[in-house]
């Protein structure tokens, strides 16, 4: 299994209990794991850190680059394309602006849904977000994940998965 990491893992972690002042077992770790194929991410994710000016954008830049997948493959665009097709057909679940947000193109989520759909058996992705069906504004991860049987997990099961040491 590659564990697939959204952005909003990288900039949590960045910004608090992983932070670079203290916090570079973690940020070792996930370089080494990346190295033997077991984590990566999408070049959406490293778009949505490049937004930042910071240790994270530095560190993705100088040692995690190589391991940011490209989404520009037309497996990628053709569930790309599915997901875009089923967010349309939730605007009884979900708001206008949760939709529009999902189809926004720069949007990583979607991206990151749409590559570890052509592997599902090898993908799993990786998030904060929770599942939630009873929130309106936004489309969560989780959620479309379950719809679409793509696994996913926290950050706190993957390192427990991966044996992470402080």
């Amino acid at each position: 299994m590659k564990y697939l990491v959204d952005s909003n893992i990288l900039i949590t972690a960045s910004r608090t209990f992983y932070n670079f002042t203290f916090g570079n077992n973690f940020w070792d770790f996930l370089l080494q794991e990346a190295q033997e194929g077991r984590i990566a991410s999408i070049d959406k994710v490293l778009a949505e850190i490049n937004k930042g000016d910071d240790e994270l954008k530095k560190w993705a830049k100088e040692k995690f680059l190589g391991y940011f997948l490209s989404t520009k493959s037309k497996q990628v665009l053709e569930h790309y394309a599915i997901l875009i097709q089923w967010a349309d057909t939730q605007r009884q679940i979900y708001s206008e602006n949760a939709i529009n947000e999902f189809m926004m193109e720069d949007n990583a989520d979607t991206w990151l849904l749409a590559f570890a759909m052509t592997k599902r058996e090898e993908y799993i992705i990786v998030t904060f977000e929770k599942e939630n069906n009873q929130i309106k504004r936004k489309i969560p991860l989780p959620n479309v994940c379950k719809y679409f049987q793509i696994k996913y997990c926290d950050l706190y099961q993957m390192l427990k998965n991966l044996n992470f040491k402080f």
